[in-house]
């Protein structure tokens, strides 16, 4: 949402970190960005754009536990980064030492 927010060269940001990339969006990511779209003000409209950017990437299926395990789970068995700009989320995957990607200034950053 926040590349929607404030729009990005997030892509090639991170394909001059480390090349070529398939984004992924989770199922219940999607849910989630689902849910936000069917409420009212401007979140509801950033996880409209969110949704639309989201139809181009890859999707992968989530199991029972909660977005953020979920997230955890498949950045582990796909060997991927995750972009978010939630910061509780990005300490917690990196204490699980996970790629996150955020955004700085306007700009992906890898770390």
């Amino acid at each position: 949402m926040a590349v929607s927010k404030n729009p990005t060269t997030w892509f090639e940001d991170i394909t001059d970190a480390i090349g070529m990339f398939e984004p992924v969006l989770l199922d219940c990511v999607s849910r989630e960005l689902e849910r936000l779209a069917s409420s009212q003000g401007s979140r509801s409209k950033l996880a409209k754009v969110a949704l639309e950017l989201g139809l181009t990437f890859d999707r992968a299926p989530c199991g029972q536990a909660s977005v953020d395990d979920e997230i955890a789970s498949a950045a582990r068995s796909l060997g991927a980064r995750v972009a978010t700009t939630d910061s509780e989320l990005a300490k917690s995957l990196r204490a699980s030492h996970l790629g996150v990607v955020t955004l700085k200034s306007g700009r992906a950053v890898l770390g």
